[in-house]
């Protein structure tokens, strides 16, 4: 029997239980099946709905490398499950994915079930027979036909271009998990970089301060997203994991939340150090349902990328706190200056230091010496 693999994206369609739903029918169908999670935003929703046995999210990778592992185990007929924004976004990621992909040798099958309208989308179809048993399984869905992924990037005299579609004004712009600009105009916003910098964006407004945050990149094959919150839909309830026993307890320091997941399965983590306002948040809204507690280390210029945290005030993080966590406000601009400090001496220029002895007493420890590092610059602290 052909073996289907699900690759699921994103929170929302996880969220409005439809994820669920179809694996349930899938299942009803008598089909094999294994279901997989492509980016990060997902993953929390994977553990609020208890889908963590019937949803992969060991592994920490894009959609389209999720294409990639699931041909090299010899699944060739792939469905993607998405609820975009609107129709037109869904099916900008499916067409998003497929260019990702990159490989002439398409000897599978890609199929998009888009659920913002429920309509079905055959990009590749290798095998006509089970495409027709997936149609009378969600028969609901109106078909539409594929169109041919178009190149979004381009280089030209020493300049990189790419353009995201799909946006709305107003939304902000994501690049690798750093929040670095908004977009102005509905439509399409056009990223510009110059020797590995980003220095325009086409129908948006660049954030200046932040993108000193991001390395030199290649707008080729950085991850860009946009949006007004990082999870549009809200969970039934929130769920929780049990630590992961026996491995190194270590502190960890985090800029963003992109490698949060991949570290907490190399270690067991007992405290993240998170530097900025939204990393702040996004980690803590994460940690809790692991029980890992935070230091945050903010300045109150917070994007908004998580529902609630509205303007930044510092008593709006109460409800993002994991028990025994700390929250520092500092003035303005400071956030990355102390954050540094933070790296050099506590940290000594690495992202962890192993907790040795007593963890509660040395978590207690480490928040005095951030608490003296930052000194002067303190306007408020924030605890659980």
């Amino acid at each position: 029997m052909v073996r289907v693999g699900l690759l699921i994206h994103g929170p929302e369609v996880i969220d409005e239980g439809e994820a669920g739903e179809a694996i349930e029918r899938l299942r009803a169908a008598g089909l094999e099946f294994e279901a997989a999670l492509g980016g990060i935003t997902g993953k929390t929703a994977v553990i609020d709905a208890n889908l963590q046995q019937e949803i992969d999210i060991s592994k920490d990778l894009r959609p389209s490398e999720v294409i990639v592992d699931f041909i090299k185990r010899g699944i060739a007929f792939i469905i993607l499950m998405n609820h975009g924004k609107t129709e037109d976004s869904g099916l900008l990621l499916g067409e998003g994915i497929l260019r990702n992909y990159r490989d002439s040798d398409e000897n599978f099958s890609f199929v998009q079930l888009e659920f913002c309208n429920r309509v079905i989308i055959p990009w590749i179809l290798k095998d006509d027979d089970l495409y027709s048993e997936i149609r009378a399984i969600f028969k609901e869905f109106k078909e539409r036909a594929a169109r041919e992924p178009i190149s979004r990037y381009v280089r030209d005299a020493g300049f990189e271009y790419r353009e995201i579609g799909g946006v709305h004004a107003g939304e902000k712009i994501v690049v690798n998990g750093v929040v670095i600009g908004t977009t102005t105009r509905d439509g399409s916003v056009t990223l510009v970089a110059k020797d590995g910098k980003i220095v325009d964006a086409i129908g948006g407004n660049l954030i200046e301060h932040n993108l000193v945050k991001l390395p030199p990149l290649s707008l080729e094959k950085v991850m860009i997203k946009t949006g007004r919150v990082i999870r549009r839909t809200s969970p039934k309830y929130i769920g929780n994991v049990r630590k992961k026993e026996g491995r190194r307890r270590v502190a960890c320091l985090f800029y963003t939340v992109e490698h949060l997941f991949p570290k907490m399965e190399e270690v067991d983590m007992d405290v993240a150090v998170t530097i900025g306002d939204d990393t702040t948040s996004i980690a803590g809204d994460i940690l809790k349902r692991f029980g890992v507690c935070i230091i945050g280390i903010t300045d109150g210029d917070a994007d908004g990328l998580i529902e609630g945290i509205g303007d930044g005030a510092l008593h709006r993080y109460a409800k993002f706190l994991p028990a025994g966590s700390m929250v520092i406000r500092l003035k303005p601009e400071r956030d990355d200056i102390v954050g540094e400090r933070i790296r050099e001496e506590i940290f000594d220029g690495r992202d962890e230091i192993e907790l040795e002895g007593e963890v509660e007493q040395q978590i207690e420890k480490l928040k005095q010496r951030i608490l003296a590092i930052a000194g002067d610059d303190i306007i408020g602290v924030l605890s659980s």
